[in-house]
């Protein structure tokens, strides 16, 4: 009989685990022995095997390891060399309560359909794939065989995209169904499929807590979890995993971004610019690693923080280079932090920090510089322009004046053009300051 009534979500606790039934063998099977303390892979015997099968299979091994001391089970299985003595003997004990048992099926090889299995073949396929891949990874990590990194990264790749689809299909959650009705064990009377459902994708994943800890395999951690993390099945089991990696990430940025801003506060622009490329954006790349592990509002939070402290910075050195003429290197790094705020920033806050990036662009483009680029001609602002236009015209204006009135005519007209040119460089000054204020207002 198909019992579904009971059972938690995917991922959370269920009453398997809260209260009734005890499913202790999720626990007692998580981390890197996931496989081969399974019964089946240990004993060798077939998933259906029952009652005087397992009997009789036990007393020929106990037979047989009374002289060795390990033995192969099957010369087909994923997983690299044999088992001791005490192991084989472990995994016996396991058939005597068909809640563990059922734990250990879900978790080993199924083969064809049973004549009353009920389920497509497909099924059983995509479920042994996801064994063999899922094993096979675990043993590469713990070192047995000679797969290269790139091979085991593929492993892991082929067992996320094989074991994710496979949790949501309602062929499989059937089978578990079928299964605790063949058993037709009283144990199993107050278990439903659905609670052995919502135990498998965190016993799948439970091996990554002990991977962590490996220096060796740390760098590709976050990168191979990712992939896990994209299955529906999987999605949130990883959140508490990363979650001391991310608060210690996020507290360096949050340190960085304080000192960056006391430096700039005093005009220590060099030592700010240094804190924001040396401690801050290096912390933010890192924090980028752990996007597929945190909820998208703290990820868009702490973009946004980071956006408002570089660009921040970028328009005070606007300001200050008003006044002091930039080097090539100085007037770059301006640009290379707007250019950063801007891709940083979030999307509901991105037309603010492109805004800036556009008037320091401009600024950038029409900036006169002390020690210009070798070969290259300084550029000149549509201001700039407009202001060489005007002083040819105007001395074209003063030959003319000479030639017809005189020079005392051309030396008034002389002292007015003095009088017009200072108004211009006023009003180009005003135009250029109310720009960086407007830049300032909007990081406020």
């Amino acid at each position: 009989m198909d019992k579904t009534t009971a059972g938690g979500r995917r991922g959370e606790p269920s009453a398997a685990r809260t209260g009734t039934g005890n499913l202790s063998r999720f626990t007692d099977l998580a981390g890197m022995r996931l496989y081969r303390d399974n019964a089946f892979a240990v004993t060798g015997l077939p998933i259906d095997a029952q009652g005087r099968a397992v009997r009789q299979h036990r007393q020929r091994l106990d037979a047989r390891l009374a002289v060795e001391d390990t033995w192969v089970p099957d010369p087909d299985s994923p997983l690299v060399g044999g088992h001791r003595k005490d192991e084989v003997r472990a995994a016996f004990e396991e058939f005597q309560d068909p809640r563990r048992r059922l734990v250990d099926e879900l978790l080993w090889r199924w083969g064809e359909p049973g004549p009353d299995c009920g389920c497509p073949a497909s099924v059983h396929e995509e479920h042994d794939n996801a064994v063999r891949f899922h094993a096979m990874a675990l043993d590469a990590e713990a070192g047995r065989g000679h797969a290269t990194t790139d091979a085991r990264d593929i492993l892991w790749q082929g067992a996320a995209s094989a074991w994710g689809p496979l949790l949501e299909r309602p062929e499989f959650r059937r089978h578990i169904a079928h299964r605790i009705e063949r058993l037709d064990d009283p144990r199993l009377g107050e278990h439903s499929a659905d609670d052995f459902l919502a135990e498998l994708p965190g016993l799948l994943v439970s091996p990554f807590r002990e991977l962590a800890a490996d220096p060796d395999f740390r760098p590709r951690l976050t990168g191979i979890c990712a992939g896990w993390a994209e299955q529906t099945a999987f999605s949130g089991l990883f959140t508490e995993m990363f979650e001391d990696a991310v608060e210690e990430t996020v507290e360096k940025i949050t340190d960085g971004l304080r000192s960056a801003s006391g430096h700039k506060d005093a005009e220590r622009y060099t030592d700010a610019v240094r804190v924001l490329r040396q401690d801050v954006l290096p912390a933010f790349d890192r924090f980028g690693d752990f996007r597929a592990y945190v909820p998208q509002w703290r990820y868009d939070d702490v973009a946004h923080i980071v956006a408002v402290g570089v660009g921040n910075l970028a328009v005070a050195l606007l300001g200050h280079y008003q006044f002091h003429r930039p080097t090539v290197a100085e007037k770059k790094t301006v640009v290379e932090l707007a250019e950063r705020a801007y891709e940083i920033a979030p999307e509901r806050h991105v037309k603010a920090f492109k805004d800036n990036w556009d008037v320091i662009y401009e600024w950038s483009e029409g900036v006169v510089l002390t020690r210009p680029d070798p070969g290259t001609a300084p550029s000149m602002s549509g201001g700039e322009w407009a202001g060489c236009v005007l002083t040819v015209l105007a001395l074209t204006g003063l030959i003319t004046l000479w030639v017809v009135q005189g020079w005392e005519a051309a030396v008034g007209g002389f002292f007015i053009l003095g009088l017009l040119y200072g108004a211009y460089e006023k009003l180009a000054e005003w135009n250029a300051r109310l720009r960086i204020y407007r830049a300032r207002r909007r990081y406020r």
